[in-house]
């Protein structure tokens, strides 16, 4: 089961790789807002790669707010796809070395935080977590001092009081 999943993982960020050097370019030229959201529909498949990549990464965000607010409650997410922000932001550089790992990926979601009571909802805050990948550990069980994904920089912006 464990090499399904591994796969899996690898499968998109090899696709991420080729999509975003094909699409960089086009996405310029044609001069799209700052997210590709908003963007027209001959991008689409970047906006379900964000999608995807949220979806692959939800179990860390949650663990990961939960921590920051030592609050179980905090999992209620939501994304502001119109804001200025982009809420999915991947960046690749080979050489790339974070506390001492090798990280070539980092991957940076910007969330804003809610308790999970629909009932009596609470707003933590808009959250921005920068996330370190090295898809290479992740099948590599003989490496176990390092991560494959690892938090390295939680951003917390405080919810105004309007």
């Amino acid at each position: 089961m464990k090499p399904i999943i591994h796969s899996l993982f690898l499968l998109p960020m090899t696709l991420l790789i080729s999509l975003q050097m094909a699409c960089a370019e086009d996405f310029h030229r044609k001069g799209y807002s700052e997210d590709l959201y908003n963007a027209t529909h001959d991008v689409t498949q970047e906006q379900y790669l964000k999608n995807f990549m949220i979806e692959l990464f939800m179990p860390h965000i949650v663990k990961e707010t939960q921590k920051y607010y030592k609050d179980p409650s905090a999992t209620g997410l939501t994304y502001d796809w119109d804001n200025k922000y982009n809420v999915v932001e991947i960046h690749y550089e080979v050489e790339q070395e974070i506390n001492n790992q090798h990280f070539p990926y980092t991957v940076t979601f910007t969330a804003n935080v809610y308790n999970g009571d629909m009932n009596n909802q609470k707003f933590f805050g808009t959250d921005t977590l920068t996330f370190g990948v090295n898809p290479a550990l992740i099948v590599n069980k003989e490496i176990k001092d390092h991560l494959a994904i690892k938090l390295i920089d939680y951003k917390h912006n405080k919810p105004n009081n309007d």
